[in-house]
């Protein structure tokens, strides 16, 4: 199969509108397709070899189950230096998922950003080591990425990041991942945690989205969110104001929400009404030096293109080059 580079450009928007919102309209060509406790242990050498990646606790997560260890796996770049940090969040469908995202954290370590892929609680029936019967439901996971925001922006004196980061932090997350970070980098959480940047591959925004609820193409939507938040279909969990509503992205942006690269493909299996979503909510609200990115692909087999980390080689290096004009100025 025959990739060709992504390609995109910058244009100034309409400011009855979406003044400073940088719209990086993309065809592409079918194709097919983070208090830390001491250092636990140490990965093997790194595919690429810029770097070695140490497995430390980030923080706790505390919740009705008790206090629950939260860790992340650090990648810090092979020089003295001081450098942005990036949060990766990972996929799962906000029950599963580990931080194993090899490809991108080392492709974000090789350009000079600290590293910090996280683990957070996950909703029944995922279990993150050490969660017991904690249920995992909203906000407990955003809670986490928030708790992983603010100890990557000030490394505890044990970290492998001590001294290593200049303070602003950024995020590349993946489908509940890109939920997390879109969460965080509309508003702070926790305080003091609000991401400077962020690049959401594939994330669900609203999760009340009437069409988005019903779609079954590829993923059951509906059952996920509802997972997540931890309510059954109806109008207490369904409406506008509702359970599902009130722990949506979408609705935390504002004019001084931080900047964010909107990614998708065309027939994601996160339904294509949430792409739109975010897109029209950070023009509409003026959300400063934005970008989306829309890949048109050919369908798989099931019939739904590329999703989330998977296409992450075709976008990265425009997304590692947003994040570098926001975080290293």
């Amino acid at each position: 199969m025959n990739r060709l580079p992504a390609r995109s450009g910058n244009l100034d928007c309409d400011c009855r509108r979406a003044c400073g919102f940088r719209i990086a309209s993309v065809i592409i060509a079918v194709i097919t397709t983070l208090t830390l406790i001491s250092t636990l242990t140490a990965a093997s050498p790194s595919r690429r070899g810029c770097t070695t990646s140490v497995i430390e606790q980030y923080g706790v997560g505390h919740g009705i189950a008790g206090d629950i260890p939260l860790k992340w796996r650090a990648f810090i770049p092979n020089d003295s230096a001081p450098h942005p940090a990036i949060i990766v969040i990972h996929s799962g469908r906000f029950n599963g998922g580990d931080f194993t995202n090899t490809r991108t954290d080392q492709d974000l370590v090789c350009v000079g950003f600290c590293v910090f892929d996280i683990e957070y609680r996950l909703a029944p029936p995922g279990k993150l080591q050490g969660q017991g019967s904690d249920p995992g439901h909203y906000p407990e996971q955003t809670d986490d990425v928030a708790t992983a925001i603010r100890a990557a922006r000030n490394p505890d004196p044990t970290s492998v990041a001590f001294g290593r980061v200049n303070g602003k932090v950024g995020a590349v997350g993946g489908s509940a991942g890109a939920s997390h970070a879109a969460y965080c980098a509309a508003a702070p959480t926790l305080g003091g945690d609000q991401l400077d940047a962020a690049v959401l591959l594939s994330g669900s925004y609203d999760f009340h989205d009437p069409a988005s609820l019903i779609d079954t193409r590829c993923v059951e939507f509906g059952a996920d969110v509802r997972n997540y938040v931890g309510c059954s279909p109806g109008p207490g969990c369904e409406i506008d104001g509702g359970l599902l509503d009130r722990a949506s992205p979408y609705r935390r942006f504002t004019s001084s929400s931080s900047p964010v690269f909107i990614i998708a493909t065309n027939l994601d299996p996160i339904p294509p009404n949430q792409f739109t979503i975010l897109v029209n909510k950070v023009a509409a609200v003026g959300v400063r030096n934005c970008e989306q990115l829309l890949i048109t692909e050919t369908p798989g087999p099931d019939g739904c293109t590329r999703h989330s980390f998977a296409y992450w080689p075709d976008v990265a290096d425009q997304a590692i080059a947003f994040l570098q004009s926001l975080l290293t100025r």
